[in-house]
């Protein structure tokens, strides 16, 4: 059958016309064609309009819902930590608003002041001893309770004490004291940098923690000061000093004096119960309201750390033993000849003009043999031209070259009380040129209505009291001051709280 020319045409795009059907049937690949009629692409468009919004409402949904959960547990968990830590209500108090309600002359060169800050009922009431170095014969003291490592005992009882001692043997009188250390838990030790009349009673330094240490003259210097120790042999032998008084690694090298105890290894006459026992009662007495601290107690950590405690010192058993007498006065920063009195293992007596340096069975040493001569030298990472004396430590800094900013964050203290309640305190100062020592304890009482300071506010009483540069020391339960025998104020409690180590000042008359 012959087909004409129009006939072709029409058959040509009839067959064009199926074969874009079946594309589009097929493959649902939308093509452009003018066969396509306007109106139905303005149905296709709102077919996909609405698909794309009705997804945007099930989204948006399902993202509100998600939001108000997360919202519901943040709500929930911030009002969990709000009844964890209850809300910290700091009282402002006019610190510019000063009046001296008391002054006392204690010694030459020495006065005690009794200054309120603010006026009632919004008052802060702080003790100052003011002691003057530059032309008296005033001495800085640094006294461990029971004259031992792990002693505690009440500020009142350390002066009791001490008192008849110093005043035989400086033939003057205790003037004033106040706590310094804070204490470490379990075992009593003290924490950071402790250092009596050239002796080390704690080697290492705690975090990021401000020490006090003093030169001959009493000057007192606040950094950041780290100690390390070495004893040098005639053939010029060094072995470093790992630690004082305390073992804390089996391969450890560690000096014991006087302050650890009469033997190495100690003898025990207590139970471990009873030390469990005591050491709760020393944590708990005179905490409540008062501590800077918040201590939660369990009786099994603290059997478990004092059992881990006493198996370093059991190891003092299998060590080697060399006992050391002065032939000169200890001090910081200058080495201090001794000599080798007794080599042995087992039970060995510490003398009370000396030490005991213990060592590993398996430490590589010379031949030393009893009478040998050998230094001791303990020495600083600053300052390592002065001589220092006495030493204490204490946390956070809260004035610097004069600037009054608590430098508690920097030190490593994150404690929300500690920082910002209005509670007991006690810290040292001291003026620009180093002359004189400034010794601050604030009380907490409802007698007197004293507030409290938190350390802000501390930083602040402390610059307007004279000091250039100054340290907090331990507070809350454990601030106190004596002055002449005699506690100045409570702070909510008779006694107040036991204490690791309290610092001073002595009239010396020699």
């Amino acid at each position: 059958m012959k087909y004409g020319l129009k006939t072709k045409i029409v058959l040509l795009i009839l067959i064009f016309f199926a074969v874009s059907l079946c594309d589009a049937v097929v493959f649902s690949a939308p093509k452009k064609s003018k066969s396509v009629s306007v109106s139905s692409n303005k149905k296709k468009k709102e077919i996909i309009s609405k698909n794309k919004s009705s997804n945007k409402s099930q989204y948006s949904k399902k993202e509100i819902t998600s939001k108000n959960k997360s919202f519901q547990k943040s709500k929930y968990s911030k009002s969990a930590k709000k009844k964890r830590k209850p809300k910290i209500y700091v009282r402002k108090v006019a610190l510019n608003e000063i009046s001296i309600l008391e002054t006392k002359k204690l010694a030459e060169g020495v006065e005690y002041k009794k200054v309120q800050f603010g006026k009632d009922p919004l008052k802060i009431i702080a003790h100052l001893v003011e002691a003057d170095f530059d032309s008296t014969q005033n001495k800085v003291c640094v006294l461990k309770a029971r004259n031992n490592v792990t002693g505690l005992d009440y500020l009142k009882n350390i002066y009791d004490d001490y008192h008849f001692e110093l005043t035989r043997i400086y033939e003057g009188d205790l003037l004033a004291l106040v706590n310094a250390n804070f204490w470490s838990a379990y075992l009593n030790y003290p924490i950071g940098l402790l250092i009596s009349d050239g002796e080390v009673i704690s080697m290492k330094k705690y975090k990021e923690w401000s020490s006090v240490l003093f030169d001959k003259e009493n000057r007192p210097y606040i950094d950041n000061f780290e100690l390390f120790g070495e004893i040098i042999f005639p053939n010029k032998e060094r072995i470093e000093i790992d630690n004082v008084n305390k073992r804390t690694e089996n391969d450890n090298v560690v000096v014991y004096n006087k302050y650890f105890g009469d033997s190495l290894p100690k003898i025990y006459v207590r139970d471990l119960e009873k030390m469990v026992e005591q050491t709760i009662k020393n944590m708990t007495l005179g905490q409540n309201d008062l501590d800077t601290f918040e201590i939660e107690i369990d009786t099994n950590q603290v059997r478990n750390q004092i059992l881990k405690e006493l198996q370093y010192e059991s190891k003092e058993y299998s060590t080697i033993k060399y006992a050391f007498q002065y032939l000169e006065k200890p001090i910081i920063n200058e080495r201090v000849k001794v000599k080798l009195l007794q080599i042995d293992t087992g039970v060995v007596a510490i003398p009370s003009d000396g030490f005991v340096l213990s060592l590993p069975l398996d430490f590589k040493r010379s031949r030393w043999k009893v009478g040998d001569v050998a230094e001791l030298f303990f020495y600083t990472n600053k300052l390592r031209y002065i001589e220092f004396e006495n030493g204490v430590s204490g946390t956070p800094r809260l004035v610097r070259k004069g600037v009054a900013r608590h430098e508690a964050y920097q030190e490593g203290s994150r404690g929300y009380r500690f920082i910002g309640a209005q509670l007991p305190r006690t810290c040292l100062g001291t003026n620009m040129s180093k002359t004189k020592l400034y010794l601050i304890y604030v009380e907490t009482s409802r007698s007197s209505g004293s507030l409290g300071a938190n350390l802000t506010q501390l930083a602040t009483i402390a610059k307007k009291l004279g000091c250039y540069d100054a340290v907090n020391l331990d507070g809350g339960g454990s601030s106190s001051m004596v002055i002449n025998g005699e506690k100045v104020a409570g702070n909510g409690n008779s006694n107040g709280r036991k204490i690791s180590v309290a610092i001073g000042v002595l009239k010396n008359s020699k």
